[in-house]
């Protein structure tokens, strides 16, 4: 695991972009007997809505010259058949090429897939420049009828067959698993409040996701429970109170699966505190939990003693409860809030002293 962690930071570190798409090129027709007809390209793309389908392209690569011929991107393609997280789409296009040709599949500047068929050759010009396209090993005859193809027996890696085609659906007793990464990762930022930094992340599907990981500057600092399985996004946070100002910090964030493999996921980097923020005399944490039943939790950092005072409002801004007004020292406080008395529903916190007033809004579900 160790090794594992160091490479994936070594590529954080140099620039790679982590996260694709699980994409594949599934089934190709391209000769028949007589004039071609209904030539097409099925592409699989896993769990497509957690990407920009406009950022993955087919590019037609002529195998004498190396070049590129045409292109496309997936969200022009017809939509075929789903089957769990696998999303099929068909390229009807009229003039893919016979004889040695290849295509690339490529989201923004990473390529995804890359093969050829009759030959194999090396591309000349971006975006597969010097790439090796391997020829798949089988290819179609051009005495069958526009009812034939060449088609992948299983994932990515398995063997390529010749016969009945499929466009738009699973080829003949082809299986499929998944492995892609247990998380879709959308939004992974971080936001500085006075001494203090929020991180904030969304997934947009989580499968056999047990828990995510912060590390920062290269040491774990928490632990975060996911989602389980699910098609739903769902919005994280954590804040980390052991930071000081000057220091720049780097937050990779990673997530843990049922079986315990680690995936590395995000990271951000230059994040610092400006040594100014101190000024403050206080500053508020996250609730915790939130939504609650009918207890919560507020973090208070003092950093100047001061007189606070701390009140719940309602959605209307009408105060209904002084939580507490005293003198607080320096240092961490924790504020309990109990709302048994009152209904369900959306309150918010206002904390404040002579120059500062901070709001926390919270929920309250019985």
């Amino acid at each position: 695991m160790k090794k594992k962690y160091f490479l994936l930071c070594l590529m954080f570190y140099v620039g790679f972009a982590m996260a694709v798409p699980h994409a594949w090129i599934n089934e190709i027709h391209y000769d028949n007997d007589g004039a071609d007809v209904n030539e097409f390209v099925e592409v699989v793309v896993e769990s497509p809505e957690g990407w920009y389908l406009g950022d993955l392209a087919l590019y037609m690569y002529n195998g004498y010259d190396g070049r590129p011929y045409c292109l496309d991107t997936i969200d022009e393609f017809e939509l075929g058949q789903r089957i769990g997280p696998f999303q099929f789409y068909v390229w009807y296009h009229r003039g893919i090429q016979n004889d040695m040709e290849g295509m690339i599949l490529v989201f923004k500047d990473t390529l995804c897939d890359i093969l050829a068929y009759e030959g194999s050759f090396i591309g000349a010009t971006a975006p597969a420049l010097g790439k090796e396209f391997p020829d798949v090993g089988v290819y179609e005859t051009g005495y069958d009828s526009d009812s034939y193809s060449i088609y992948l027996s299983g994932m990515p890696g398995n063997e390529w067959l010749y016969g009945y085609a499929t466009p738009g659906e699973m080829n003949l007793d082809q299986e499929m698993s998944e492995i892609g990464t247990p998380v879709i990762l959308s939004k992974f930022y971080a936001k500085l409040l006075d001494v203090r930094i929020l991180l904030r992340w969304q997934s947009e599907s989580e499968s056999e996701n047990s828990h995510y990981q912060l590390y920062r500057n290269g040491s774990f600092i928490a632990s975060i429970e996911g989602q389980g399985t699910t098609s739903l996004p769902n919005t994280y946070s954590f804040m980390d109170e052991f930071v000081s100002p000057g220091i720049n910090y780097e937050y990779i964030l990673s997530n843990i699966d049922y079986s315990g493999e680690e995936s590395f996921l995000d990271t951000l980097i230059n994040i610092k505190i400006k040594p100014s923020n101190r000024l403050k005399p206080f500053c508020l944490g996250l609730p915790y939990p939130n939504p609650f039943n009918p207890v919560c939790d507020v973090n208070l950092s003092v950093f100047k003693a001061s007189e606070i005072k701390m009140e719940l409002r309602d959605l209307s801004g009408r105060k209904i409860m002084n939580i507490f007004e005293a003198y607080m020292s320096e240092g961490e406080h924790s504020i309990n809030i109990n709302l048994d008395k009152y209904p369900s529903g959306k309150y918010f916190v206002y904390c404040s002293c002579a120059d500062q007033l901070e709001i926390l809004e919270i929920v309250m579900v019985k």
